[in-house]
């Protein structure tokens, strides 16, 4: 996927600015003019995101010994530059800017690990989900990547890139970063601060004595990397709806996440909540407001995170009808192109008799999605079960088109419904 630099961070910054701010730190910017201020951005994502990746390219420039130059130079440039002064020899200007990244990533991760102890090794690919006997730790660094690239694809380089890029934080900021990755993976970095921290020093001697300008470049090149692996990687499943509809109820009793906001009142809801599946911090679910219920303001924010949405759950409530606002949102979410599920919720309220009239309208209403199950994320009890319906239909469409896009789902719990 080749996304340029200005889009990178501005996709980062809708998802999570919180995600942005170290590379903001590491160029010496104003984290408080770009970034939050009081829960909200001080700028429109786009503007803030031009201006970073800016200030990023000038700051590149000046790494390069040329008194002259028609404005900043290209990001291919800088990370070019960047990756040759750390020793990442197999970078060329004739390789892609996502491919001279991945070897910035996988000589920093390969010397950090010939650093470390073989009990640290293991400690550190337990945490990755990976057993000792799928990766010989006893290798040396390079060779340990290599293993791991053949054996779990690009998904590597992702984890390869949280682990760098806590890494340079820790030597930088003093401290790793808060998202991103899994608890686990951050006790074991705790528990190897001695090799890693080694390393890191041992790159900011080079850094220092190569000149002021590469202590800002190189761990923005390194944060930009992970977060456009981040991007490449991260699943996003969006759950749409109007008000009250159940997508709390969809989210506990699907993916096991309790919202602590099952809550009758339409529009209970009030902005897009984040939440994170497993443990990897590659998967997210995206809680949508009721798209009438909400301000323009958080519309607005919305719209932008509706556009890197993977996949879409529309869920309705059968029992009250298919309503124009149902019919408004889902043609809201065909036109992103992206695979829709509709979950007809609810389905244990209608009256028998009435039931047949009112699915035979919602297909009618609701045509040309990807999938519609009958569904009931919160039964009532009193109508003869508690248990939900179809929620294993529903995870298992959710996996298969996923997968369907070229993503990988090996971090998605497989088992929840064994």
């Amino acid at each position: 996927m080749r996304i340029d630099l200005t889009d990178v961070i501005f996709r980062s910054l809708v998802i999570n600015p919180d995600d942005v701010e170290p590379l903001v730190k590491y160029l010496g910017m104003d984290s408080k003019s770009l970034l939050f201020e009081k829960g909200q951005l001080s700028a429109p994502a786009m503007a803030t995101a031009k201006k970073i990746a800016n200030y990023l390219r000038e700051m590149g420039s000046n790494d390069f010994a040329t008194i002259i130059r028609d404005g900043p130079v290209e990001y291919a440039e800088v990370v070019v530059d960047v990756a040759q002064k750390l020793g990442a020899n197999e970078v060329r200007e004739d390789k892609s800017v996502e491919e001279n990244e991945s070897i910035l990533l996988r000589k920093l991760f390969a010397e950090a690990l010939d650093k470390m102890s073989t009990e640290e090794k293991r400690q550190l690919f337990s945490s990755m989900g990976i057993s000792g006997a799928e990766i010989p730790v006893g290798s040396a660094g390079m060779l340990i990547v290599q293993l791991l690239l053949k054996n779990f694809g690009g998904f590597a380089t992702y984890r390869i890139s949280l682990i760098v890029a806590n890494m340079v934080a820790r030597a930088v900021l003093g401290r790793g970063l808060a998202f991103a990755t899994n608890a686990a993976l951050m006790r074991v970095l705790g528990l190897a601060i001695g090799p890693i921290g080694w390393i890191a020093s041992s790159l900011w001697l080079l850094i220092d004595l190569a000149g002021p300008a590469y202590r800002k470049t190189v761990p923005a090149v390194v944060h930009v990397a992970m977060l456009r692996q981040m991007l490449v990687n991260r699943v996003n499943i969006g759950v749409v709806g109007d008000g009250s509809t159940g997508k709390d109820a969809l989210i506990n009793a699907v993916f096991g996440v309790d919202t602590g906001n099952v809550n009758p009142v339409a529009g209970s809801t009030k902005d897009a909540m984040i939440y994170d599946i497993g443990n990897t911090g590659a998967v997210q679910l995206v809680n949508y407001p009721g798209f009438n219920d909400i301000q323009q303001g958080v519309n607005n924010h919305v719209n932008d995170i509706l556009r890197y949405t993977d996949v879409f759950i529309v869920v309705v409530d059968i029992s009250r009808g298919v309503a124009g606002t149902d019919v408004e949102i889902l043609k809201k979410v065909q036109a992103f192109h992206r695979p829709i599920l509709v979950c007809l919720n609810k389905s244990d309220l209608p009256r028998p008799k009435d039931k047949a009239a009112l699915l035979k309208a919602a297909h009618d209403r609701l045509s040309g999605v990807d999938g519609m199950f009958e569904t009931a994320f919160d039964p009532d009890p009193r109508l003869g079960s508690s248990t939900p319906v179809n929620c294993r239909l529903v995870y298992e469409w959710v996996l298969r088109k996923i997968g369907d896009l070229g993503k990988a789902t090996a971090h998605i719990n497989k088992s929840r419904y064994v």
